[in-house]
């Protein structure tokens, strides 16, 4: 169960080269348009060769139902407790296991300092703290990459790992408006900037940036 980043991210990490898994679904919410594609094969691995459906949330139940799933993963963010217990009880009553999933089993290592800035939620200011944070490493004289969670809007296929350093990037990858409100001031700062769907490719890619 997501909304294309942190499910996207758990599998890529956990569950795409490992045989002991069969993961049959992927389901969607918060994100537009986002039901009714695929994951594509480019990044759900050779075990799984023909990519992997994404379904609506709605239909959480008949999933769980027609294809006898064994295990339900909650895998995004911005939800109250009740919501995410109600979520759990609906996966419980129908028969399956209820799971989320922790640092030990999605963190990828880093082999160079990272400065990660979160919130509880949408809306608090991540955008403006990072810059300003960008803006104190490089007065100090460290060189940096800026890297984005998802906005996974387009093709996925063509949104694995993005690499930004000019305007024209923007226009390059097909850039949605939101996706450019949050890039131009990094740009306008000369910083890089990475964006994508498959974290330890970004992750690769910004160290030797």
């Amino acid at each position: 169960m997501g909304a294309a980043g942190r499910d996207f991210h758990n599998f890529n990490v956990y569950f795409r080269n490992n045989s002991n898994y069969e993961v049959v679904a992927l389901t969607a919410t918060q994100i537009p348009d986002i039901a009714g594609r695929k994951y594509p094969a480019e990044l759900s691995g050779p075990l799984y060769p023909e990519g992997i459906p994404i379904y609506s949330e709605e239909e959480l139940t008949n999933l769980i139902r027609e294809k006898q799933i064994d295990q339900v993963i909650l895998a995004y963010s911005d939800l109250p407790y009740q919501y995410v217990m109600n979520k759990a009880s609906i996966v419980l009553s129908n028969g399956a296991d209820f799971r989320l999933m922790g640092p030990k089993s999605t963190m990828l290592k880093s082999n160079l300092p990272v400065i990660s800035v979160c919130a509880v939620r949408t809306g608090c200011g991540k955008s403006q703290t990072t810059r300003k944070v960008t803006d104190i490493l490089k007065k100090k004289g460290y060189k940096i990459a800026v890297i984005r969670h998802p906005m996974p809007y387009g093709n996925l296929r063509e949104q694995i790992w993005q690499r930004y350093e000019t305007n024209a990037d923007l226009d390059r990858y097909n850039c949605t408006i939101e996706e450019r409100e949050e890039y131009e001031p990094h740009l306008d700062r000369g910083n890089i900037l990475y964006a994508g769907v498959d974290y330890q490719e970004i992750l690769t890619r910004a160290e030797k940036d």
